[in-house]
């Protein structure tokens, strides 16, 4: 019932909305033709810059941007951004590991299956659009075996005030390796009304997201042996020693049947599902305008967010890698969540005391379990009904060539919490030279995963109403030349990390086929520090770009703990690129190799069950080279992406993983293009 009277108020706001437009015709064939005027053939991209914008909740702006640079293919994977501080798995719409850690999200807490939340969106990623001619965008790229990824997105302004968007990302991949098969269906509806005289804004969009995994949890110890051999094995007598030449070293055999990742097997046959649903609403009714017309002195603002996720896990096997069961005909475990937020904001923008921003909200939580005991009755239910206020306040700046920000939330509560305190300062004292400061101070709740889980594996049923909030105070520090030489450090000082930590695997290296976990905080506090360079240089049609980044983490730990908050000291991405215009400036290409690289650490595991990545103390991965070769083209709108990825695998050594237990991708041609239409 709900839903029919959401959805019902979305159609009524819009007749409304329609009811009120009238007579902008004129309006909309004056703004098409002084943009005639405009959009000639050699200013088509100038065009697409000028007019063709995406506003985002969090105030930035963005203009739709066709050019070809280092930058579009950094961001050309299935994230869509770039993935520095990232590894991917074997598969694409799969989970990532991480190379280096943010502290400095301020969010409420959440579900949790953070695993499943690499590619998800939030509302913060939605934009909403203004366009003066409908737009079309097209991302397409091939994925591993039988499968590909669609991105399409439609922009309409049905006059200059109202603008709606349709977008569908759609993919499917089969991967190499055993049961990892991928899909999923994300939809996105946005809305985007101005009133005629500029006193009234109305946002709304609709998110319907499906993301489905084959889950096979690593190779098994046999397997892994055999992956990291190929194409070399030992030979052995009829005793089971290995074999020794005359020599002194060991006979081997070549055989490369393994390098088919399919005949590789798997610790567990499993899937799991991420579904969700949100409505979301912003409102804003500006009460006191200035002098200028575009000027708001007083406005209010209205948000309303309802979101529905449902986490699924099957395994119709019942493996024990896990741990025991309860007495189930298969494992079906659901986690079932649903955030409702009302939010209330007072804007106020005074031109000599700055922008001033006064909120307060009240946010609902309900997570349940479902066991299903059979595949029929569902036997045990568990619920969690949380309620949490929060009050911000937020104030903005602009003092000549600086901007001065400061942010304070406070929740009314102690459980569930998200307080935090921060203040942000950058300008551009020197001409070509930006720096920017920021500090904040952060304490709040675990996701809810670490607080309650219930499933049909006994050792993964947990109510932990006693954990501490994290603290988290961060300084942060940014400087930039031409945005061709930035330098960024940051360092966090951390207390109660809250972690999922390996329970059954000793520290001694010894491995066995469980994998057991348990939510643990770190007893003491952790410092983690880095520091971050990027470099461009140019020389003639050559470029040189560079990404290094070294970081440290301080822990004191007893013999019993685990070191937590793993990072690489190094991790490194080197490109060699050439670029230039061909067929009389109608066709733009850049080609050249890319180098990764990330020194060896003691990476977390992902566990499936859970969706969430696992500590770990006694198998370190890195220090393997990945080299890629990209060949990049540009014919006016058009861009298409040709890229070999690894391609050194086969003669670098199989030592590559994603985690411990999940090998890197093999060597692979991806093909792809991303193709914006202005009608």
């Amino acid at each position: 019932m709900q839903k029919f009277f959401l959805v019902l108020s979305f159609f009524l706001i819009h007749t409304i909305i329609f009811s009120q437009s009238d007579d902008l015709e004129a309006k909309l064939k004056a703004q098409e033709e002084a943009m005639k005027e405009k959009s000639k053939e050699e200013n088509k991209d100038t065009l697409t810059t000028d007019y063709y914008k995406i506003f985002y909740l969090d105030g930035r702006i963005e203009n739709i941007d066709t050019t070809l640079n280092i930058f579009k293919d950094y961001k050309f994977n299935f994230l869509r951004e770039d993935s520095f501080d990232l590894i991917s798995f074997a598969n694409s719409a799969h989970t990532y590991n991480k190379l280096a850690y943010d502290f400095k999200d301020y969010s409420k807490p959440g579900l949790g299956a953070r695993g499943k939340h690499f590619h998800y969106f939030e509302k913060e990623d939605i934009g909403y659009y203004n366009v003066p001619t409908p737009l079309t965008e097209i991302f397409a790229k091939s994925t591993y075996e039988q499968g590909q990824i669609l991105d399409m997105l439609v922009s309409v302004n049905l006059n200059p005030q109202y603008n709606f968007t349709l977008a569908h990302k759609g993919y499917k991949s089969l991967g190499k390796y055993i049961n990892t098969r991928s899909r999923g269906n994300q939809f996105r509806f946005i809305s985007n009304f101005k009133s005629k005289n500029q006193l009234s804004h109305w946002r709304f969009h609709f998110v319907s997201q499906n993301i489905f995994n084959q889950e096979n949890g690593g190779l098994d110890p046999d397997s892994i042996y055999f992956f990291e051999q190929a194409t070399d094995y030992f030979v052995l007598d009829e005793f089971g020693k290995q074999i020794i030449e005359e020599d002194g070293s060991f006979r081997m055999i070549e055989y490369d049947g393994y390098l088919d990742r399919s005949r590789l097997g798997a610790l567990v046959f499993s899937e799991g599902s991420l579904y969700s649903k949100r409505f979301f609403s912003d409102f804003k009714k500006v009460i006191l305008r200035g002098k200028k017309k575009d000027s708001q002195i007083l406005s209010l603002n209205y948000q309303f967010t309802h979101e529905y996720k449902k986490n699924e896990y099957k395994d119709q096997s019942k493996s024990t890698a896990f741990g025991d069961l309860i007495e189930v005909d298969q494992v079906s475990d659901q986690s079932r969540f649903i955030e409702q937020e009302n939010k209330l904001i007072l804007l106020s923008n005074l031109s000599k005391l700055g922008n001033f921003k006064l909120s307060y909200s009240i946010t609902n939580w309900k997570n349940n379990f479902k066991i299903y005991e059979d595949q029929n009755i569902n036997d045990l239910i568990y619920k969690l009904d949380v309620e949490q206020s929060n009050i911000s306040f937020d104030w903005k700046k602009l003092l000549k060539k600086y901007s001065f920000e400061f942010n304070f939330n406070k929740s009314s509560k102690h459980n569930f919490k998200s307080d935090f305190i921060s203040f942000n300062i950058k300008g551009s004292p020197i001409k070509n030279l930006d720096f920017e400061f920021s500090s904040s101070i952060i304490e709040k709740s675990p996701n809810f995963n670490f607080k309650f889980f219930r499933s049909a594996y006994k050792s993964y049923n947990w109510f932990n109403d006693d954990l501490n909030n994290e603290k988290v105070s961060n300084v942060n520090f940014k400087l930039s030349y031409k945005q061709l030489l930035v330098l960024t450090a940051d360092y966090n000082e951390i207390d109660n990390y809250t972690f999922f930590r390996e329970t059954t695997n000793s520290l001694t290296g010894e491995t066995d086929l469980n994998r057991l976990a348990m939510v643990n905080q770190a007893e003491n506090k952790i410092n983690y520090y880095s520091l971050k360079l990027f470099s461009k240089v140019d020389f003639g049609k050559f470029s040189f770009v560079n990404t290094a980044k070294y970081q440290q983490k301080e822990q004191q730990v007893s013999i019993e703990e685990l070191l937590t908050l793993n990072v690489p000291e190094w991790v490194t991405r080197n490109t060699i690129m050439y670029s230039t215009d061909v067929f009389n400036k109608s066709l733009f290409i850049q080609t050249g190799i890319t180098f990764n690289f990330f020194t060896k650490y003691y990476a977390d595991y992902y566990n499936p069950l859970i969706s969430e990545f696992v500590t770990q103390n006694y198998k370190e991965i890195g220090e393997f080279p990945r080299f890629d070769f990209f060949f990049n083209a540009k014919i006016q709108q058009t861009r298409v992406f040709i890229k070999v990825e690894h391609l050194n695998s086969s003669f670098s050594g199989y030592d590559y993983y994603s985690d411990p237990f999940s090998p890197y991708r093999d060597m692979s041609v991806r093909l792809g293009l991303v193709w914006n239409f202005f009608s």
